[in-house]
């Protein structure tokens, strides 16, 4: 499943299961994706952050690339 590129300036609701569903299905290792949306969800570090920050911060910290 591709990218929903429409919801690039959507904010991420880390409150919604199925955000953080989509958002680590999106990428080869979901399970340590989903791990990772949950901690910084946790620590706030990406409340108000828009899909596209997210989808750049998983690529900073964890070294996977956008998802097309």
């Amino acid at each position: 499943m591709g990218r929903d590129k429409s919801k690039d300036d959507e904010y991420f609701h880390c409150s919604e299961d199925h955000e953080i569903e989509y958002v680590s299905n999106l990428y080869d290792d979901p399970e340590k994706v989903r791990i990772f949306l949950n901690k910084k969800c946790d620590s706030g570090n990406i409340n108000y952050s828009k899909h596209k920050e997210v989808y750049e911060l998983i690529e900073d910290e964890l070294g996977f690339s956008i998802p097309n």
